[in-house]
Parts: structure tokens; C-alpha cells; sequence
């Protein structure tokens, strides 16, 4: 299939590591220009110089905290002074600490959701006027599968999750006459750095091991296993492609077949 992608400009965020890193390699794959954005500097500016050097495409490195709106203004300031204009924004950055409504406390909640959802609603707001000049273009969002089915250990994940299913359907409708399409991937059991710590914390309230609890949520899984980043990256991809042109408002559920929704 031709995928269309080759000298697209692309913005992934929570690059470094996991399904953001899989996706930048992905895309890079397909001679996507990237700028990559974590908080950790050596290892994103270590995959930038990869990328560059495997694939032949440019590639920045923009270290930047965004659950803030100055590091969104500066990330946004340095992909437009690099490359400007914008084909594909990728939304990852952001992981939701477990917790249940009495363990987690007030202040986890503020600081998951100023990253994960005011993150997401920042920095697609910022960059909209670039997809709009480029003459349409692509917002995938990696959210998860707990704002489908939710958990009472996860609490403040299943709430932003939801928030950020609806504004993907919402913002599907706002981007259609404007060629901007906007769609969604709940991963499910990826195995990922950030899996692991949610697996020790929740394991840890549970008072079990964490091959306990990992066995448990895994026996839900039809497919009997966890998922692999560039099992993820794949699907994400796609739908950036000129071969997922009738899609958007969608979110696409990579889980194994764990959701049990229609």
C-alpha cells in the first residue's frame, strides 16, 4: 500500500521511550520529517540523531514540560522556526499515575491532567492554524482503553481517558471542512516502561506480586498477551496515511480484543 507519507512533516510527542519512540521510528521509516518532544533531553536527542542517521529524514529533538503552556510555546516556537508547517501531530506525551479515589492524592491529579489532557487540548489548540495552512492534515491522539472500561484503581486515567475519546469525536467534526482528520488509539496491555510502573503501583496497593496482577490482567486478553510498541505504532501509522482518508472522530481500540464494548 502506498502510504503517501514521504516528506509529510510530523510532531510526536513523549517520543523518547515506548509507544512514542515506536511511532517516531515508524514514521521516519516512511520519510517523515519529525520534531521529537519529551521531557528527558539524552535520550530524545540520542533517537534524533537515529532517526536521522537510519532513515535519511530531519529530525529535532525539542526537550520541553507540556503540562505547561510555556513548554508548549516553546515547543510549537522551535518545530516552526525548523521546519514551517505541520502535517501530522501525534499526542502521547503523558502517562496517569494509577490510584484509586482515597489513595491518589490532589495533587497527582492536577499534575496527570495539566500533561495528559490539558496537554493534548494545548497543543492541538496551538498548532491548528498550521494543519489549517498546510490545507488539512492529521491529529492522532494515543489515549487508552480505561476511559471505555473503567477501574476503580485507576481513577483519574479512565476520567481523562473519556475526556479525551470525546474531544477526539468532537474535533473530528470541527476538522472535516478544514481536510484536518482526527482519530484515536486505546492501546491495551502494551508492554512498556510506563506498563511496568503501573503494574507495581497497583500491585503494591493490592498486596500481591506484580506477576500476580500481570497474569490476572493478561488472562483478559484474548489474545493471551500483552501488546508490542510497534504493534501500536503500526495502526498510528496507517492513520496518518492517505490510505485512512475516510476516517476520523475514530477511536480504534489495539488491545488484544480486551474491550468487551460494541
Amino acid at each position: 500500500m502506498e502510504l503517501a507519507l514521504r516528506g509529510k512533516i510530523a510532531l510526536v510527542t513523549g517520543a523518547s521511550a515506548g509507544i512514542g519512540r515506536a511511532i517516531a521510528q515508524a514514521l521516519a521509516a516512511e520519510g517523515v520529517q519529525l520534531t521529537l518532544c519529551a521531557r528527558g533531553e539524552a535520550p530524545l536527542r540520542a533517537l534524533a540523531d537515529e532517526l536521522e542517521q537510519q532513515c535519511g529524514i530531519a529530525a529535532l529533538a525539542v526537550p520541553a514540560d507540556l503540562s505547561t503552556e510555556a513548554g508548549i510555546a516553546q515547543l510549537v516556537a522551535a518545530h516552526t522556526a525548523r521546519f514551517g508547517a505541520l502535517d501530522i501531530l501525534v499526542n502521547n506525551a503523558g502517562s496517569i499515575r494509577a490510584g484509586s479515589l482515597l489513595s491518589k492524592p490532589e495533587a497527582e491529579w492536577q499534575e496527570d491532567f495539566a500533561l495528559k489532557f490539558w496537554g493534548y487540548v494545548r497543543l492541538t489548540r496551538a498548532v491548528w492554524p498550521l494543519l489549517m495552512a498546510r490545507g488539512g492534515g492529521r491529529v492522532l491522539n494515543i489515549i487508552g482503553g480505561a476511559g471505555r472500561q473503567p477501574s476503580a484503581g485507576y481513577l483519574a486515567g479512565g476520567a481523562a481517558n473519556a475526556g479525551l475519546m470525546n474531544l477526539t469525536k468532537a474535533l473530528g467534526d470541527e476538522g472535516a471542512p478544514h481536510g484536518i482528520l482526527v482519530n484515536a488509539i486505546n492501546p491495551g496491555a502494551v508492554r512498556t516502561a510506563r506498563w511496568q510502573s503501573l503494574m507495581q503501583r497497583q500491585a503494591a496497593e493490592r498486596g500481591v506480586t506484580v506477576a500476580q496482577l500481570e497474569a490476572e490482567q493478561l488472562a483478559h486478553v484474548p489474545l493471551r498477551r500483552g501488546g508490542e510498541p510497534e504493534e501500536i505504532a503500526c495502526v498510528a501509522v496507517f492513520l496518518c496515511s492517505a490510505g485512512a482518508s475516510y476516517i476520523t472522530g475514530t477511536t480504534l481500540q489495539v488491545d488484544g480484543g480486551l474491550a468487551r464494548c460494541i
